[in-house]
């Protein structure tokens, strides 16, 4: 595992090559003890990845700390971190908690995010958006679809998705199973389960709102 200490240039970090038969080098930054360049050749694909790690002695552990990669990470910008994580450790903070907290800070700063589209869109724009950019694309029956909301959820058109609960969508079951439907209960219910499920995956809702319904059981023809 051949090991450099070179002064750091975007053109010789570009340049340096993996050894024939080797599948790490780490190039040490020579003016900030610890900082380190790791270029290494993965085993998916042979792809050079090139991650910028300081290592460094903090409560008598040896901590490793993945910075990011270069070159989406400049040198200077490698530089700055580094200094920032030492003077940390300097002051007896373990740069792990930080990153933890900063990890659940921006968790909570999605989930806010996520809680505000959600509080801005009715479950009508949300069908509406699900017809167009989906359903209107990769299935046949989109009419169909459209159709079956129009009909018995149009009740759900003017909540905001955030507000629309279980009870909500139990009731438009009950309803429809009142009337001796239960096939058409059961597609109602697929149906708000996959515009609800697409609500999830674009970020606008975390939990929907249809499980926990169980399907009317159909006896086979």
């Amino acid at each position: 595992m051949p090991s450099i200490s070179s002064k750091f240039t975007k053109q010789l970090l570009n340049k340096i090559k993996i050894p024939k038969g080797e599948t790490l080098v780490i190039i040490h930054y020579p003016d900030i003890i610890g900082l380190k360049l790791k270029i290494l050749c993965t085993v998916c694909g042979g792809r050079v990845r090139k991650p910028w790690v300081l290592e460094q002695k903090y409560k008598n552990q040896s901590l490793k700390i993945r910075i990011w990669e270069f070159p989406y990470l400049s040198i200077k910008e490698a530089r700055k971190i580094a200094r920032e994580l030492k003077t940390l450790m300097a002051n007896g903070i373990d740069p792990r908690a930080v990153k933890r907290q900063q990890q659940i800070e921006e968790n909570e700063k999605r989930i806010k995010e996520r809680e505000r589209k959600a509080n801005d869109i009715t479950f009508k724009e949300l069908c509406y958006k699900y017809i167009e950019e989906y359903s209107k694309i990769y299935t046949t029956n989109w009419k169909e679809y459209t159709d079956r909301v129009h009909t018995y959820a149009q009740s759900l058109y003017g909540k905001k998705i955030s507000q629309i609960r279980m009870s909500d969508i139990q009731q438009i079951f009950n309803d429809i199973s009142k009337e001796g439907k239960y096939a058409t209960a059961n597609l109602i219910l697929l149906t708000l389960r996959t515009i609800f499920n697409k609500a999830i995956k674009l970020g606008l809702i975390e939990n929907n709102p249809t499980l926990g319904i169980e399907k009317h059981k159909m006896q086979a023809r």
